[in-house]
């Protein structure tokens, strides 16, 4: 399997439930013309978790940044809310609340941080991100 050279995308997305969508069919677009269909549905399931994640716990805009080096696919997420994002306990029937999961599960890493109100825009936010590699995690 021939290793893609590194590559970046990022995409400023509106506060808006439809963006999820946008962006998954984009980071598919790419992943396809990077030639890394093996990570296909990891990383949409997992940036669609992110990104509504960031939608649906934050009042602004978001971004998405895919970025492969080292034979990964880094994940990032940037939102308006400076909160962590808490793990939280869900049952069958919850309809929400496995995001946090499906990210321990399916990425092989994923940590959070904050970013200072002198970054961006002089607001404090925060970006979460996830790393994944053609294997899947262990």
């Amino acid at each position: 399997m021939p290793t893609p050279a590194p590559f970046e995308y990022r995409m400023q997305l509106p506060h808006d439930p439809r963006a999820v969508g946008v962006a998954r069919r984009s980071l598919r677009a790419a992943l396809m013309a990077h030639e890394v269909p093996e990570l296909l549905e990891r990383a949409e399931l997992l940036a669609s978790e992110l990104l509504t994640n960031a939608i649906v716990h934050s009042d602004g805009e978001a971004q998405l940044r895919l970025r492969w080096a080292r034979e990964s696919l880094w994940l990032s997420v940037w939102d308006t809310n400076p909160k962590p994002p808490e793990l939280r306990i869900s049952d069958d029937d919850s309809e929400g609340g496995r995001g946090l999961h499906l990210l321990g599960t399916l990425a092989d890493r994923w940590s959070h941080y904050p970013v200072r109100p002198d970054v961006c825009g002089g607001a404090e936010s925060k970006i979460v991100w996830c790393r994944i590699s053609r294997s899947a995690p262990g």
